[in-house]
């Protein structure tokens, strides 16, 4: 295989590389950011869980304090009783009376349901408690290690490129572009190899002509439908 070739084989092998960590790159921070979003929706289901079992509280408290203010009509309306003069006075109190009974007895009611509801917010509270820390313990388990993870690959990207740019100094400058513009648009695979005689890129035939020099390795060879480089694929066992 001539110079310029096995040289183009390893730009390639290179951007390889660079391709499986610029992946990394895309995974990473995704991974990140999902951390960060379940521990954002556990704060907020937390803080909502709590407002819940704020209003609740608020509300039972409301309602003792309805049902203390009707006893004490009750009471002052029973006062009254050993006073009025009239019949009608005397009924009329009375229905206000049980009015109010009837009233605290349905206040009872609802305080029943509030305090049901109480038990099932605090139990619902323990689990999202939970959720909470698992999701902030997470974070910060990982997001140290994935920052690291991602400057780490960030570096050796630029290692891979000033090593592939290094080679590249070493072969024409028109191969290089061009080499250059197939990685760009050939989704990043520049080199491919002859495939039962296609091209391993596009899948193309080769002309039989084309697949004796690309095992001879004495000039490089270019698909004639997409553009790429062929080379001669080894037969391994």
């Amino acid at each position: 295989m001539i110079k310029d070739l096995e040289i183009l084989v390893k730009m390639q092998a290179f951007d390889d590389e660079i391709s499986e960590r610029q992946m990394l790159l895309q995974t990473l921070p995704e991974e990140l950011n999902t951390l960060k979003t379940s521990l954002e929706e556990a704060n907020q289901v937390l803080a909502e869980t709590k407002h819940s079992l704020e209003e609740n509280l608020k509300n039972q408290k409301l309602k003792e304090l309805e049902i203390k203010d009707n006893i004490e009509k009750m009471n002052k309306y029973k006062n009254q009783l050993l006073t009025v003069k009239t019949n009608k006075e005397y009924k009329a109190l009375n229905s206000e009376i049980s009015h109010l009974e009837g009233k605290n007895n349905e206040i009872d009611d609802e305080i029943i349901v509030f305090m049901e509801e109480e038990i099932n917010i605090k139990s619902s509270l323990e689990n999202v408690i939970s959720v909470q820390k698992n999701a902030d313990e997470n974070l910060k388990a990982n997001e140290e290690r994935l920052r690291k993870k991602i400057k780490q690959v960030k570096q050796e990207i630029d290692v891979l490129r000033k090593n592939r740019n290094d080679i590249a100094g070493e072969i024409p400058r028109q191969i290089v572009k061009r080499y250059a513009a197939l990685i760009k648009n050939k989704n990043r695979k520049a080199v491919v190899f002859d495939i039962n005689n296609s091209c391993g890129g596009c899948g193309f035939n080769i002309r039989p002509q084309v697949v004796i020099e690309i095992y001879e390795g004495s000039k490089i060879n270019y698909c004639e439908n997409c553009g790429r480089i062929l080379i001669y694929k080894p037969e391994t066992d």
